[in-house]
């Protein structure tokens, strides 16, 4: 009976420090999005700049927290659509998913740099596929490009996502 309440006891010690971790965690990624700002001053350059919102690995525990992920990638978006918005600059952005690990996953920015070539091209992109599951119902279609990337790897694809008319396309140069 003793060993009974301590597992018990034990367990729900161990559910409230994980509930913890997960407030604190997307407190984290709420900052990360309140905050997020580029500039697009003349002075300034992005030369493949990207920003992971899971270095702690949440995204892999769950298809639940990999899309609750997307969603602020997604609201990122809607972040540099607005600060864009008056800027005559060309720039990129797009969402990488890869496909192995969520902590992978990341939304870039790129722009006219001295490190890398701009625009950048990804040709190995196919554009018309079915959506994956863990894109369903999160993304409206006409406002979205997804394209899965050709690995070469064992039997995972990753993909790309474009917000359409926000930026140069990724496979036009």
């Amino acid at each position: 009976m003793c060993n009974k309440r301590l597992i018990l006891d034990w367990g729900k010690n161990y559910m409230k420090k994980i509930t913890r971790y997960l407030k604190k965690h997307y407190r984290d990624v709420e900052s990360d999005l309140r905050y997020f700002n580029i500039d697009l001053s003349k002075k300034s350059w992005y030369g493949m700049w990207h920003i992971h919102l899971d270095w702690d690995g949440i995204t892999s525990t769950s298809d639940k927290h990999r899309k609750i992920h997307i969603l602020y990638y997604l609201k990122i978006f809607e972040k540099i659509d607005k600060q864009t918005k008056e800027s005559k600059r060309d720039f990129q952005t797009w969402i990488y998913l890869d496909g192995y690990d969520g902590v992978d996953d990341a939304i870039y920015f790129h722009t006219e740099n001295p490190e890398c070539d701009f625009p950048y091209r990804l040709d190995n992109i196919e554009w018309n596929i079915e959506i994956p599951p863990i894109l369903k119902g999160l993304l409206d279609l006409s406002k979205f490009n997804i394209g899965m990337l050709n690995d070469k790897k064992e039997n995972a694809h990753s993909y790309i996502i474009q917000r359409k008319g926000l930026g140069l396309d990724i496979n036009k140069g």
